[in-house]
C-alpha cells in the first residue's frame, strides 16, 4: 500500500512522512486545497506515479475563534475556500479519476462535530464543517452507481496543534468531563474510524456522517457543566396566556 500526503506547506509534509514512514511507502506533494490549479496537479501526479487511486481522505481545515459581528469577509472566504471548497475541489478530483478508471473508490472527509452543533465565536467554522456533512451526502447519492461510497468522520476534542491551544490541563487530565468516555481524543480514534470505512467490508455504508467524540453529542449538557454568560433581558416579554395563545 502506498500513501500520498499532500499539504500547503512542507514542514507539515516532511512531518508527516517522518512520522508514518516506518508504517509503509509514503509520497508527499505540496497543494494548497483551494487552488483548483494545485489541486488538478496534486491527483496527475498521484496516478503518474502510483496509477489508480483507491481512496482519498481530506482532512484539512482552519478555524479562527472570532465573534460572528467581527467575522470578515476575508476571513468568511477564507475558512470556506480551504475547508469547504477544498473538499469539494479534492473529492471531485479523486471521483472523477475513480470513474474514468472504474475503480470502486473510498472517499472520507474529516469535519467535525461543529458540523452538528455550534460553539461561539465560530459561525463560519461550523458553517464549512456543515457543508462538508451535505456535500458528502449529495456526492454518495450521485457516486453510488460507479461504486464510490463517500462517508464522513466527524471528530470532538482530539489531541492535535489545532486544538492544543485549548485543551486545558484540567481537560486533559479528566478531572473536568466533557464526554462520557472522559477524555480526550488521540489522533489514532480518528484513524481507526478511516481506515475502516476505506476497507471492502464497509462498501454499504456510504452517506454517513460518524461522530467520534466520545459521546459528546450524545450528552446533554447540565448546568453546573456548562458556562454561558446569559445578557439581562430588558425587552418586555408579552403575556401570551393573556392573548389565548396556545401550544
Amino acid at each position: 500500500m502506498t500513501v500520498v500526503v499532500a499539504s500547503r506547506t512542507q514542514s507539515d509534509l516532511d512531518q508527516a512522512c517522518d512520522e508514518l514512514g516506518p508504517v509503509g511507502a509514503i509520497g508527499a506533494v505540496r497543494c494548497d486545497v483551494s487552488d483548483p490549479a494545485q489541486v488538478a496537479a496534486l491527483f496527475d501526479e498521484v496516478e503518474r506515479r502510483h496509477g489508480a487511486l483507491d481512496a482519498l481522505v481530506c482532512c484539512h481545515g482552519v478555524v479562527d475563534y472570532v465573534p460572528f459581528l467581527d467575522i470578515t469577509e476575508e476571513q468568511w472566504d477564507r475558512t470556506l475556500a480551504i475547508n469547504l471548497k477544498g473538499s469539494f475541489l479534492c473529492g471531485q478530483a479523486a471521483a472523477r479519476r475513480m470513474v474514468e478508471r472504474d475503480t470502486p473508490g473510498r472517499i472520507v472527509f474529516i469535519s467535525s462535530i461543529n458540523g452538528l452543533a455550534a460553539e461561539p465565536e465560530s459561525a463560519d467554522y461550523c458553517a464549512s464543517k456543515a457543508g462538508i456533512h451535505l456535500l458528502a451526502r449529495g456526492m454518495a447519492c450521485d457516486l453510488a452507481a460507479q461504486g464510490i461510497t463517500v462517508n464522513v468522520v466527524a471528530p470532538g476534542w482530539v489531541r492535535s496543534p489545532m486544538s492544543a491551544p485549548y485543551l486545558s490541563e484540567d481537560v486533559m487530565s479528566g478531572q473536568r468531563r466533557f464526554n462520557p468516555v472522559g477524555r480526550v481524543g488521540e489522533p489514532q480514534d480518528i484513524g481507526h474510524a478511516v481506515a475502516w470505512l476505506v476497507q471492502p467490508e464497509a462498501s454499504y455504508l456510504t452517506g454517513a456522517i460518524i461522530p467520534v467524540d466520545g459521546g459528546q453529542t450524545a450528552l446533554l449538557p447540565m448546568p453546573n457543566t456548562v458556562e454561558v454568560e446569559v445578557p439581562a433581558v430588558t425587552a418586555a416579554i408579552p403575556d401570551l396566556a393573556t392573548k389565548g395563545a396556545t401550544r
